[in-house]
């Protein structure tokens, strides 16, 4: 059976499965809290997730599909539910799911995502390039005709991004304390790619991404925190925290909460026309998931030192 499944797929796909899978695929902490969705919102999240993974695919081949983005399955299903009567939806099989048909959907936003995704993660990888194996490294380079297409075809959502690598790369440099700089950096490339097309939705659908983007950068600084500081890597928070330890987690609670109140009073104003509770569920719970899981953590953590030397 394995020698089957393994037949199954070219010496691409095994490359890429063994060397990358685990590292980038389904990356984003822009996610749906599925545990308080309906069973009929996860079948139509998931049908989202699938049609941005073969969009993914028909842009860049089994390497685009390894970068399947959380992140830019919401952009999918926001942008779809505003410019889209209903995507299509198909039955189809796939090699990540050769044995059972699922729902996948597809529609012109679908690939407009998919090339968003391209262009962001990318950019995001080139941020740590110094950290990357040569596996990735290999990985970005094959990349790179793919992007280049790209930045000739979205020159203002290409030109937000290479300003954002330059400007996070020049913060690491200086070892700069602070952490808007980079945020923001991230919230003008993530802004810039939610605007589809010019248009009266623009404002809106640029304030909802250049909060989340911002709200993505200061969560990810937090949950890695412990990490960084073990590895020595830039995280702008850290210093943050040793200033104030007392009050470092009240202050990143309620600057996170004003980020993502931000982006929902912005998404409320667009005229979605389907899924809109999936993107309120995403905006309201999902992407504190993390934030809660790493709490829980540190809890349990500090509960193990307080009985080790009591």
């Amino acid at each position: 059976m394995v020698k089957a499944l393994l037949g199954y797929y070219n010496k691409e796909w095994r490359y890429y499965i063994f060397q990358l899978f685990g590292a980038i695929v389904m990356s984003g902490l822009i996610i749906a809290d599925r545990q308080s969705m309906s069973e009929e919102e996860n079948r139509r999240y998931k049908a989202y997730r699938c049609g941005l993974c073969r969009a993914l695919k028909d842009v860049a081949g089994i390497r685009g599909q390894a970068l399947l983005s959380y992140d830019m399955t919401f952009l999918y299903i926001l942008l779809s539910g505003l410019y889209e009567d209903e995507p299509e939806e198909q039955l189809l099989n796939c090699p990540v799911h050769p044995f059972v048909k699922h729902s996948t959907f597809s529609d012109e936003t679908a690939v407009y995502a998919a090339e968003m995704n391209i262009l962001l993660c990318y950019s995001s990888l080139l941020c740590g390039m110094h950290l990357k194996s040569s596996h990735e490294k290999k990985y970005l380079n094959a990349l790179h005709d793919t992007v280049k297409s790209l930045s000739k075809k979205y020159p203002r959502q290409a030109s937000a991004c290479k300003k954002a690598v330059n400007q996070v790369l020049d913060l690491e440099r200086r070892n700069e304390e602070n952490e808007q700089f980079a945020a923001g950096a991230l919230g003008e490339a993530l802004g810039q790619a939610f605007v589809m097309r010019e248009d009266e939705f623009q404002k809106d659908l640029y304030d909802t991404g250049f909060y989340l983007g911002k709200f993505t950068y200061l969560m990810r600084s937090h949950v890695n925190l412990s990490k960084d500081k073990k590895n020595g890597n830039y995280n702008p928070l850290i210093l943050k925290e040793e200033r104030d330890p007392e009050g470092y987690s009240t202050c990143v609670r309620v600057t996170l909460k004003s980020l993502i109140n931000e982006s929902f009073k912005s998404f409320e104003r667009l005229p979605i026309q389907h899924d809109a509770s999936i993107i309120r569920n995403v905006l309201a719970s999902g992407v504190w998931q993390i934030y809660e899981t790493t709490a829980q953590k540190q809890e349990k953590q500090q509960g193990f030192a307080r009985q080790f030397f009591m």
